[in-house]
């Protein structure tokens, strides 16, 4: 059997995006499975697609195709309605793009994946192909006049399913197609490469787009609520977005800056669910919920909103998670307050999320799917003198559920840390043949001096898929040689050019362990940390940190008029009486200002920033003053103060620090120029790590 799913832009990020990889991942098994793309506008897909799931668009937007600005690119669609979301993505050349595609198929199944595809699946067609629509969003979210235009042309449909019964349900009742079968059919989720959590990391872990419909307001304001009683709980929010600013500003305001963190987007997920214990899904109203079940299948029991669909399906309250009730931050904080309360309450419902979870698996979904195709076919056949039911399966249906790539430049490579410096890697590419490739860490100079190579021992193996699998490890030995740097993770043959690989799974929560152990005992030697991250291109990359000596901040407040912060110095020396804050001016104006620092015991400490006096000595509208710390009042030589030393590499953007204004009270020269103006000293984390502050006239 021939399956093709008809997407909007399978280049993108998104939910559909997604389970439509996943269901087509799982059908390719023992099926032919493509993937028609109507739009391109990327040269390669977000998320990874094996290459037996063939991947092909209608309409290249790329900068420079010939399809950009085509002949009736302005004028309007003729099938998809106004109040569609995506209309004025479509024109009349783009209607003639997919049509041409339907009426052309040699699919025996077309499935549509929004409304307006699903429009055009149903009109335009071939006769001999099963016509399936798919519909991803609550159905009531769809704007009238397209539920009409639905109702006028769906019938000529062989199968609609929707994400949950209930929603299957709204589907007849309010859009009833004659004849039609409405199935409810989940969304997949594959089951994790990582371990599952153990619930014992205190984190709280919520991902998705920064949207209002899912409500990250609430989860913030619930979690700080509980901030005092619970004080040593972080939040991560893991997704992008418009309403990004807005919940920073809500951290900010509710003093939780260090406390819940925006992490940004993150691909794949799967390592960041595991840091956690709990996860939270706070939505107003979800079509599915595909974060829950992700969340689920790693072994975390959820807090969420109980919406009008979706949730109530997935979660069995009290068993593996809680329902509280939909806008209510009261419910919220009460779930998350009994999950972070009681280890042995986490553990139970982790274990019941990841074996109720199991049902989402994709060759079960796609199971489903396969007996709605079979059902339709059956259905056509006895209305349809002629029609000839496509075939169930491949022969020899033991086809591998994994291929390798089609080459090097596609291997993704995973990587997982533990809490003793050691990194091991793992790639699966083509078959090896005569090829003798490994591991090979190229140095990425900020300076222009580049390091030699260091190549890693590497094993490979033979897959029953035809491919390879290549593993090595990094010793924490091997930072004598990688130092303090940044290094692209390759794959390499012989002398022939290294190959940059793609970051896959990132399993870095061991580190979150090592920093605490690092904060309550300093070491007494050479600080070192291996870090893997990707970059926005999706490379891997590894950050390698090693110092003899190394300042690591542990917290910065911003409140009452004052910046304190607080750290711990690692390395030879050791805090003595007296030892001092430094503020240094950069540029051609530098100056320093000293301050005594606290010493708290175990080499940590705490200072005061010197914010009034470097706001009049200001010369600048803008100025930036970087922290250091000189631990012995008669030794001059200075430690930087850096935050590094953390399970992710982006500390700038999660530690988003307030802004503490000051007017200009005291004797200035610069407040006599702007003496209205009120001046704001802002603590921040640079993109290297290190610490600082800038004080600015806005």
């Amino acid at each position: 059997m021939k399956i093709s799913f008809l997407i909007n832009n399978i280049y993108g990020i998104g939910g559909t995006n997604r389970t439509v990889i996943n269901l087509a991942e799982a059908l390719s098994v023992q099926h032919e499975v493509e993937i028609v793309s109507v739009f391109r506008r990327a040269h390669a897909t977000k998320f990874e697609i094996s290459p037996r799931v063939a991947v092909r668009a209608l309409v290249d937007l790329r900068p420079g195709s010939a399809d950009r600005g085509a002949a009736g690119s302005d004028e309007p669609s003729d099938v998809v309605p106004r109040q569609e979301e995506f209309y004025a993505q479509y024109s009349r050349f783009t209607d003639g793009r997919i049509i041409r595609e339907l009426q052309r198929t040699s699919a025996d199944v077309v499935v549509g994946t929004r409304p307006s595809l699903n429009l055009f699946v149903a009109a335009h067609t071939r006769d001999g192909a099963l016509r399936v629509a798919q519909e991803h969003m609550t159905h009531l979210a769809i704007p009238p006049a397209v539920r009409a235009e639905m109702a006028r042309v769906y019938p000529r449909l062989d199968a609609i399913t929707t994400v949950t019964d209930a929603d299957a349900r709204s589907f007849m009742e309010n859009t009833p197609i004659p004849g039609i079968p409405v199935v409810g059919i989940p969304n997949s989720v594959p089951q994790p490469s990582v371990t599952p959590s153990d619930c014992t990391r205190k984190v709280v872990v919520s991902a998705g787009r920064m949207h209002h419909i899912k409500r990250y307001d609430l989860l913030i304001r619930a979690f700080g609520r509980l901030a005092d009683d619970f004080p040593d709980w972080q939040l991560r929010i893991y997704g992008d977005g418009g309403e990004a600013a807005k919940l920073r500003a809500l951290v900010t305001e509710l003093g939780l800056t260090g406390r819940a963190l925006l992490m940004g987007g993150f691909s794949p997920i799967e390592s960041e669910w595991a840091k956690g214990s709990i996860a939270a899904v706070t939505s107003s109203a979800e079509s599915f919920g595909m974060t829950l079940v992700e969340a689920m299948r790693c072994g975390l029991p959820v807090v969420s909103t109980d919406c009008p669909v979706g949730p109530r399906e997935i979660l069995t309250d009290g068993e593996d998670g809680f329902l509280v009730p939909n806008g209510e931050v009261e419910g919220i904080a009460w779930g998350l307050g009994r999950l972070m309360a009681d280890e042995p309450l986490r553990r139970t419902m982790g274990a019941a999320a990841l074996r109720n979870a199991a049902r989402y698996d994709p060759a079960a979904v796609a199971g489903e799917y396969l007996d709605l195709f079979e059902d339709a076919a059956r259905r056509r056949a006895a209305a349809h003198r002629g029609y000839r039911a496509p075939a169930a399966s491949r022969k020899g249906a033991a086809t591998p559920l994994t291929v390798p790539p089609v080459s090097v430049g596609q291997a993704v490579a995973d990587v997982t840390a533990d809490d003793g410096g050691w990194l091991r890697f793992s790639a699966d590419a083509p078959g090896e043949g005569r090829k003798r490739r490994q591991f090979v860490l190229r140095h990425k100079p900020s300076d222009g001096n580049r390091l030699p190579d260091l190549p890693l021992r590497t094993q490979r193996q033979d897959l029953d898929n035809g491919g390879t699998r290549y593993t090595a490890a990094l010793t924490p030995s091997a930072l004598d040689e990688l130092g303090d740097g940044r290094w692209q993770v390759t794959l390499q043959t012989g002398k022939a050019s290294p190959v940059h690989l793609k970051a896959g799974i990132r399993d870095t929560r061991a580190l979150i362990d090592a920093r605490a152990r690092l904060i309550t005992r300093p070491p007494s030697g050479p600080v070192g940390w291996n870090l893997p991250y990707a970059q926005p291109n999706g490379r891997l990359m590894l950050r390698t940190v090693l110092r003899a000596e190394h300042a690591e901040c542990t917290g910065v407040e911003v409140d009452d008029g004052r910046i304190t912060l607080r750290g711990v110095l690692c390395g030879g020396r050791r805090l003595e009486p007296g030892a001092l804050f430094v503020v240094s001016r950069r540029g051609r104006h530098g100056r320093n200002i000293t301050v005594p620092v606290e010493i708290l015991g175990r080499q940590a400490f705490r200072a005061e920033a010197p914010v009034r006096q470097v706001v009049d000595l200001r010369l600048e509208h803008w100025e930036d003053w970087d922290w250091w710390l000189q631990p012995d009042p008669f030794d001059r030589r200075k430690v930087r103060v850096c935050h590094l030393l953390e399970d992710f590499p982006d500390v700038k953007s999660a530690y988003a620090y307030p802004s503490l204004p000051l007017a200009g009270g005291e004797p200035s020269e610069y407040a006599v120029i702007h003496p209205a103006r009120p001046v704001w000293v802002r603590p921040y984390c640079s993109a290297s790590g290190a610490m600082a502050m800038n004080v600015v006239d806005r």
